[in-house]
């Protein structure tokens, strides 16, 4: 029995080891995104490091570095050059946008249709009221274009934040065998035989979501190439550079394909503006409709309705970062409950076979005895049978 003494340690114990977890949790709380955004980057790119380390014959110092300088100069700077200029110009695009919807007046050559040219116009003036459509997008677009402004600033400004990325890419890239080795011990702490099976989990997950985003990102951005260029819009390239960051966003590549199409019709090209409206809605959104999911679900044991919800939700749990973490959590959780399910079942079914199999009677192991005994052949010794014959 324990007495008061020894319950006395273990609550000091107990409590100096919480304080110590909750001082380290408040030390790295500043640079958790940083910490997370760093991780999500190498272990995606892991295998391109891996073979980057084989041709450098294995020297991981060397080939982190290299690794942190394709990282930096491919994805850091143009998103960030991308995410200043996006900062600068979005404000603008915005009011433009709102002023073209209160502006916005019906085409002269719809009064001009036979039988119900006047009809439509009079409809348009006294029904939809352009001043309060340009009062309901201002509502919608104005928290939307906040959203992306500050993801902006965020990712454009935060050099320090970048600075960390970078560093801390480097020391997951050189020591990143010891620290997965660190981090399997510890899933085998807490979770025991199933460590493995959830680190494989988390990571083809994490891999799989990136891999949707980026793909869709590139998906999106190319077929909104193709309609700026059948379009005619100048500077086709930069805008579907925009659609590519954007397509990150919830609802962002409208925020390129519609001030566009509103320019177009500033323009007078009625055609092409309703050309650019159709293709955002029909093609550019069915590849984020359709590819993403397809290909999150490739490599994530998810299904498709959970992979929505773990993107949707982590998006609005987590942030930006949401998109990651929401899938990541889901599937494990999930994993987690499935194997729960197993082991249920299979518990359930032995206590099953053990209550219906027999018990064995030790009655029916012994052997049988012989209801008469096997006739001996008689010896010629024996008095009762030879001593009678015998003369004397």
């Amino acid at each position: 029995m324990i007495d008061f003494s020894e319950r006395a340690d273990i609550l000091i114990r107990f409590a100096c080891g919480a304080l110590i977890a909750f001082g380290c949790y408040l030390v790295v709380q500043p640079f958790m995104t940083a910490i997370l955004l760093s991780a999500i980057i190498v272990v995606v790119s892991w295998p391109l490091f891996l073979r980057l380390n084989n041709f450098c014959q294995d020297k991981k110092i060397i080939s982190s570095f290299l690794m942190v300088l394709i990282l930096t100069f491919c994805v850091i700077i143009p998103l960030s050059l991308i995410s200043i200029i996006i900062a600068q110009q979005l404000p603008g695009a915005v009011t433009n946008l709102t002023n073209a919807l209160k502006n916005f007046t019906m085409p002269t050559w719809i009064e001009t249709i036979p039988y119900i040219g006047p009809w439509l116009q009079k409809e348009f003036v006294f029904t939809i009221e352009p001043a309060a459509i340009a009062g309901i997008a201002e509502k919608i677009i104005n928290p939307i274009s906040q959203e992306v402004l500050n993801f902006a600033v965020v990712i454009g400004k935060s050099l320090v934040q970048i600075i960390l990325v970078v560093l801390i890419s480097f020391f997951f890239y050189k020591d990143g065998e010891i620290i997965a080795r660190k981090v399997l011990e510890f899933l085998e702490r807490v979770s025991g035989d199933l460590s493995a099976e959830f680190s494989v989990i988390a990571v083809t997950t994490t891999r799989s979501v990136v891999y949707g985003i980026v793909g869709t990102a590139l998906g999106q951005a190319i077929v909104a190439f193709i309609g700026f260029a059948i379009a005619g819009v100048p500077g086709a390239l930069l805008l579907s550079i925009a659609v590519f960051v954007l397509s990150v966003v919830p609802v962002g590549p409208p925020l390129v394909w519609g001030p566009v199409a509103f320019w177009l019709y500033s323009q007078h090209e009625i055609g092409m503006a309703v050309f650019m409206v159709l293709w955002g809605l029909l093609a550019v959104a069915s590849v984020d409709n359709f590819l993403k999911p397809l290909l999150i679900a490739r490599g994530s044991p998810l299904p498709l309705s959970l992979v929505f919800l773990g993107v949707f939700g982590g998006v609005i749990a987590f942030g930006i970062l949401g998109l990651i973490i929401g899938p990541v959590v889901l599937a494990v959780g999930v994993s987690m409950f499935k194997i729960w399910l197993g082991r249920r079942s299979r518990s359930n079914l032995r206590k099953l076979l053990q209550k219906k199999a027999p018990e064995p009677n030790p009655q029916m192991n012994r052997p049988t005895q012989a209801t008469t005994a096997p006739r001996n052949p008689p010896r010629r010794n024996h008095p009762k049978t030879f001593g009678s014959g015998r003369k004397s």
